[in-house]
């Protein structure tokens, strides 16, 4: 069990910080409140981003759980998170060809640190195409070890973005930016390899769970 709730930890963290590196609403209110307020701003805007998605989480993992036991539902959502990861992967390595440090920041920040936060999740349609895909085979998978294995879903997933914009915060208050050059775009290649195997890994367990033909994996 401590295995298991570890691998929905780890898999968890590593998709969510491959989203939270990549342009993006939070990521551009986070540089542009930090160069203003000073490096608290990141941690917070964290702090509303994982206030919206926990009712996300809580109502995803109840209706799931209801259909588990559905072949055909649980298959649809590997094959659509598959391929969820699989543009998100490609859309990484689409990154890494672009300017170095290129991201998009907003001109200001008009609500407090966790107020942007907010309404940086809630306006971005990325988000919500995210969790319909890839965080619903994320849920499904943590929802097998029933409602502990989604508090850890959840914990790790909010913890990728605090570890993302603390290090952001933490870069901008001291002049430099960490993710940035040879070391983001080696975090994106990492990350988007990572979800390239994942992808395969659910498209597998799909296939498996809607025609019975099953092929062995090797990191299973």
């Amino acid at each position: 069990m401590v295995v298991e709730l570890a691998a929905i930890a780890g898999a968890s963290f590593v998709v969510a910080f491959s989203g939270a590196l990549m342009p993006g609403p939070v990521l551009a209110v986070t540089l542009a409140g930090t160069r203003r307020h000073g490096f608290w701003f990141g941690p917070l805007v964290a702090l509303g981003h994982g206030i919206v998605e926990l009712p996300v989480v809580v109502l995803l993992a109840v209706g799931l759980l209801t259909v588990l036991d559905n072949v055909w539902v649980i298959g649809t959502i590997g094959y659509l998170g598959s391929a969820a990861m699989v543009w998100m992967a490609i859309g990484m390595f689409l990154q890494t060809r672009r300017a170095e440090g290129e991201s998009p920041e907003g001109d200001r920040v008009r609500l407090g640190a966790t107020g942007s936060g907010v309404l940086a999740t809630v306006a971005n349609p990325y988000w919500y195409l995210w969790w319909v895909s890839v965080g619903a085979v994320l849920t499904a998978g943590a929802a097998a070890a029933g409602w502990l294995g989604i508090a850890v879903f959840f914990i790790g997933h909010v913890s990728a973005d605090f570890v993302c914009c603390t290090a952001v915060s933490a870069g901008v208050t001291k002049g430099r930016r960490y993710l940035e050059g040879r070391v983001y775009k080696g975090l994106l290649v990492a990350c988007a390899g990572i979800l390239l195997v994942m992808a395969m890994r659910f498209l597998l367990l799909a296939v498996a769970k809607t025609t019975g033909f099953e092929i062995p994996l090797p990191w299973a």
